[in-house]
């Protein structure tokens, strides 16, 4: 019986062993269990050895394993999930997002490092979060995604720009918004504006919303982002990263079994998203008196006399709408916002394919964005096409490059302060004027109405402004291991661009300043960027505790850029728009290059997981400086250590500890040219008309400059101090990062005025010092964490404080950039940067308001600070929840203070079409104090109230000035995965219904506030004049892969 039993026991000793020693091949499917997506690149370990796959563009799995072994399965930006192995074959694995600080991110010059060992604040936004917001601007679909960023849209027409700060504007007229890089390259992300006329005068001010160009890059193949805030962060990219640098990574195909495919296709509706409040009782006239449109008004001009077919043709003066009631005359009346506006309109499609062996892999994407804007005959078109390659030439050798082409069209609505200006137009209309009567019916000639303004709709379509740009963008790099413990990268990349716009002013358009005879600009710009870099890396263990990760290396840029304008005026054949066929010419051509060499170093020493320290330094050389002023040196250093890898005493709801330290300073670097004094073309003007070029008939001419140049200059260098903390409690379900930065900019440059007997107007020197200092905070918080079940909370806040602490010696304030007559954006000591200057009402010692004998506030003689554009805070709150295989997900963005100049609005007062102004029935008194010191009681009419004191027909200034506070639905998605078995060609079908800007509450009283007239090609924040209203958008999409 004994010996029964023995054998019994050794037979199932030898069983077992020979169980769990079998080796077989299990197989599965990688997803995320918060939206049910595959997770292509998901790893997939044996535990305890290097023996590992990874997932294919499905999310599947095939790895030879033994029973009684465990799977550690892990993705970035998620928890880590162990399968131990048993009978089954097929081990289907869902992952939750997680807060994984030993995930490793992508850094300055796409050095891939650990989130633990960084010493200062990044932030992560993922390709999936970004196309959640349907967003086809990469830079707009970053809003409210990350504190310390500040983005900004320039209204709701397809292929409008926009413009992204972090941490607050750095420099007073160099480029604010950060560097641009796309998988280790930097790229152009310029915005150039085209002003409708051929002089400079506010140009920002008027014309169209050109695009910025990270526009081209398709939404659909961004893997991640990663956002390098301060100047530690991004030091290693030197002067062309002074303001942060965001890092774009791109899908690529992945090494393994099988071709993957994915099909996706969306349809979007748009409208309008907010508007002003306008008057719907009162028609054109004034004191109450009618002036139908048959009759001219006072200013009316007749120098339009040949193109006149009927009386319909005359304009109204520039009285408004201040006559009476239209029940009182049984007018028939318009709603021309409802006639003009159109539900906007955009098809998204786009085909990835990618497919690899065990060496090498593929990604092949097609994207076709088709978008009609609700601005009628508006529109954006892009094709993207783009190719990736990864060859492992041998275990030490490997290739890889990109090559991407887009081709995109815009056409695009006039904005602004712009005689041809939709808004401006449109807002302005009176109620009894219908704006679909806008040609004659016989020429076609502009029947707008109005004196000196295009009716909008005839703007749209007589007056098109065409944009086509070509643009290839592309780079190749190779990795050689070439000894152990060393390797070796050199990647190059080119990013090179055309872009053909043409404006047209139709015969009759009264934006062609000289009596309308109609003109054709045509602007070709071509720029073109070649980057480089070498990258040596050693990594060694120096002890057992102890390891030591360094890099030298060099790179260099070549930038080149070219801009050929010529202008045609007087049509010898009207409607027939080509230079040939104008009698007046005009041409210029501007050309800039810049040139960049670097070296760099970077080391990190890590001791035992807990103690990390970097340091980093890197010498620039730039042609935009003299050569014996061209040698720059960017230092950094930075520290994290992580506490509770040490502190033995810890409390068990405390996962994860560290705080973090840094310091360095970068570069903002000059324009080119400036340091010596040019002859250039002059252009006399009393800034309202085009005044006198050259060439003269057959004369040309050239002038000294006013500006004289700066042998001494030199780079803005901007200083930075960070300290963070985070911390993970409770198993991860919560964590928190908190950062507090310091930034000094010192050698700001300006344009510093000179004594009148000089010769020059000013010189553009290093003079000024500015500070930004605030705090961020991220807070994650997961709730519920079932199998079925999960409701994340993502939290960011933000605030900035910007000061201005000196300017050039004997200088009290800069006026940074032409805006309008009473108002203007400068920089003053002590007050933030682009304040607005601007006329205010005389006060008492009180600040109570001093009131006229007339019952008008009187003007202040002297200008004055009369708000600021910058937020006090900023803040976005996403929720996400997934049940089974639906997923709900919600981004809330809250802003808080920072001023809005709503000039449209003091318009829209003074000609009675603001909603205001519709309550004219009464005397109003003002409120304030006589120049005795009494109470005012003076009434006044209401004509008088709305035009002389809210309205812009002599009201000073800060009487439109709104403090701007939202809370916005940023975006809102629901999707739902549809599953097919494991024999289905299709994989999942995804189904997805997206909402923008679904909820706004706000109490400015012009369009969203979330507006730019000067878009993203100019320093000027925070003005509204007849900007192009936002939008609200809805999206249905589906998906499928297989």
């Amino acid at each position: 019986m004994k010996i029964s039993k023995m054998l019994l026991t050794g037979l199932m000793i030898i069983s077992s062993a020979w169980l769990f020693g079998q080796s077989k091949t299990v197989t599965g499917t990688v997803t995320s269990e918060d939206s049910g997506e595959s997770l292509p690149g998901a790893t997939v370990v044996i535990e305890g050895t290097t023996t590992g796959v990874v997932s294919d563009i499905n999310g599947k799995y095939s790895i030879e394993t033994e029973v009684g072994k465990t799977l550690v399965i892990s993705f970035i930006g998620m928890t880590d999930k162990k399968v131990n192995i048993g009978e089954s074959n097929v081990y289907n694995v869902s992952l939750l997002t997680g807060v994984d600080l030993d995930e490793f991110v992508v850094t300055a010059l796409g050095i891939s490092r650990e989130k633990r060992a960084l010493g200062y604040a990044v932030s992560d936004v993922s390709g999936e979060e970004l196309s959640r917001s349907g967003e086809q601007n990469v830079i707009q679909g970053l809003a409210a995604k990350a504190p310390g960023i500040q983005v900004t849209g320039s209204g709701g027409t397809p292929g409008a720009s926009s413009k992204i700060l972090i941490r607050g504007p750095s420099s007073f007229t160099g480029e604010n918004q950060p560097l641009i890089v796309v998988d280790g390259v930097p790229i152009d992300n310029s915005t150039t504006q085209s002003s409708p006329r051929d002089y400079p005068f506010n140009s920002n001010l008027q014309g169209v919303n050109n695009s910025n160009r990270a526009i081209d890059i398709n939404p659909n193949d961004v893997e991640s982002v990663t956002i390098l805030k301060g100047p530690a962060a991004a030091a290693l990219y030197g002067a062309r990263a002074g303001n942060g640098a965001i890092i774009y990574t791109t899908k690529r195909g992945k090494m393994g079994k099988g071709v993957g495919v994915r099909v996706s296709s969306s349809v979007e509706l748009t409208t309008v998203n907010k508007l002003p409040d306008f008057q719907d009782t009162y028609v054109s006239g004034n004191g109450g008196n009618y002036t139908p449109p048959a009759d001219p008004g006072p200013d009316e001009r007749f120098d339009n006399a040949p193109y006149f077919i009927s009386n319909d043709d005359i304009g109204y003066g520039t009285s408004g709408s201040w006559g009476p009631t239209a029940a009182s005359l049984d007018l028939e009346t318009y709603d021309n916002i409802e006639n003009f506006y159109q539900t906007g309109v955009s098809f998204n499609n786009n085909v990835e394919v990618s497919g690899g062996s065990k060496n090498a892999a593929v990604r092949l994407s097609i994207g076709d964005t088709r978008t009609e804007g609700m601005v009628p005959n508006t529109n954006f078109d892009r094709t993207s096409v783009r190719l990736t390659a990864d060859l492992n030439l041998t275990d030490k050798l490997s290739f890889g490059g990109t090559a991407n082409y887009i081709k995109s069209s815009s056409t695009m609505a006039q904005n602004g302060s712009n005689l041809s200006g939709v808004s401006l137009g449109l807002f302005r209309m009176p109620i009894n004027f219908d704006v679909r009567n806008y040609r004659t019916p016989n020429l076609g000639y502009n029947n707008s109405y109005f004196f000196a303004y295009d009716n909008p709709l005839y703007s749209v379509y007589e007056n098109p402004f065409t944009s086509d740009v070509n643009r290839m963008i592309g780079n190749f790099f190779v990795k050689w291991d070439f000894a152990e413990n060393w390797n070796a990268t050199y990647r190059i990349g080119i990013d090179s661009y055309s872009d053909e716009r043409t404006q047209i002013f139709a015969v009759s358009s009264n934006n062609d300043d000289i009596g309308q005879v109609g003109q054709i600009n045509e602007n070709r710009l071509t720029s073109s960027q070649v980057y480089g870099d070498f990258i040596l890396s050693y990594t060694k263990s120096l002890t057992e505790k102890m390891n030591i990760t360094a890099q030298v290396g060099h790179n260099f840029t070549m930038n080149n850029f070219d801009d050929v304008f010529a202008r045609g005026r007087i049509m010898s054949i009207p409607n027939f728009y080509n230079l040939a066929n104008t009698s007046d010419l005009y041409s210029s051509q501007f050309t800039e290059n810049l040139r960049t060499f670097a070296f760099f170093g970077n080391v990190e020493f890590e001791y035992d997981r807990w103690f990390y320290l970097t340091l980093t330094g890197r010498n620039e050389w730039a042609s935009s400086f003299e050569l014996d002023n061209n040698n720059f040196f960017y230092p950094s250093v930075s520290t994290s250590i992580v506490f509770t890898e040490i502190w033995d005493s810890k409390p068990d709801w405390l996962s994860f500890g560290k705080v973090r330290y840094s310091f360095a300073q970068v570069g903002i670097p000059a324009s080119p040219y400036n340091t010596r004094t040019y002859y250039n073309t002059p252009t006399y003007t009393d800034g309202f008309t085009n005044g006198l070029t050259f060439p003269y008939g057959d004369v040309n001419g050239y002038g000294i400059s006013d500006d004289l140049g700066n042998p001494e200059l030199k780079p803005e260098i901007l200083t930075g101090n960070e300290v963070g903390l985070t911390l993970n409690f409770l198993d991860d379900l919560v964590s928190l990062d908190f950062t507090y930065y310091n930034q000094k900019s010192s050698d700001v440059l300006l344009f510093r005025p000179l004594a009148q007997s000089s010769g020059y107007a000013s010189q553009y020197t290093n003079a000024a010092e500015m500070v930004n200092q605030g705090f961020e905070v991220q807070l994650g918080i997961n709730p519920i964490r079932k199998q079925d079940f999960t409701w994340s909370v993502d939290i960011n806040w933000a605030t900035n404080k910007n000061e201005v602490t000196k300017l050039s010696d004997g200088v009290e304030e800069v006026n940074l950039e032409a805006a309008f007559a009473s108002i203007g954006s400068f920089a003053i000591v002590g007050e933030p940067i682009g304040v607005f200057y601007g006329t205010r009402w005389k006060r008492d010692s009180g600040g109570n308001v001093i009131i006229g004998e007339n019952g008008i506030p009187i003007l202040d003689p002297q200008t004055g600070n009369i708000g600021s554009w910058i937020p006090d805070w900023t803040a976005g709150v996403r929720n996400t929840f997934t049940y089974k295989d639906l997923t709900l997900s919600f981004l809330f963005d809250f802003r808080k203070g920072g001023d809005i100049w709503n000039g449209t609005y003091a318009r829209l007062n003074n000609l009675g079409r603001s909603g205001d102004s519709e309550d004219r029935e009464r005397m109003y008194v003002v409120e304030g104090v006589t120049e005795s010191g009494e109470v005012n009681t003076v009434e006044i009419s209401a004509n008088t109230y709305f035009k002389a004191v809210v309205g812009d027909a002599g009201g000073a200034a800060e009487e439109f000035v709104e403090t701007v506070d939202w809370i916005r639905l940023r975006d809102l998605s629901l999707s739902y995965r549809l599953r097919f078995g494991e024999t289905a060609k299709i994989s999942h079908l995804d189904f997805t219904f997206t909402s923008r800007n679904l909820l706004l509450i706000t109490d400015y009283k012009g369009v969203d506030p979330e507006t730019s007239l000067t878009g993203a090609g100019s320093n000027l924040n925070g003005f509204d004049y007849f900007n192009n209203p936002g939008a609200k958008s809805f999206i249905l999409g589906v998906s499928f892969s297989f």
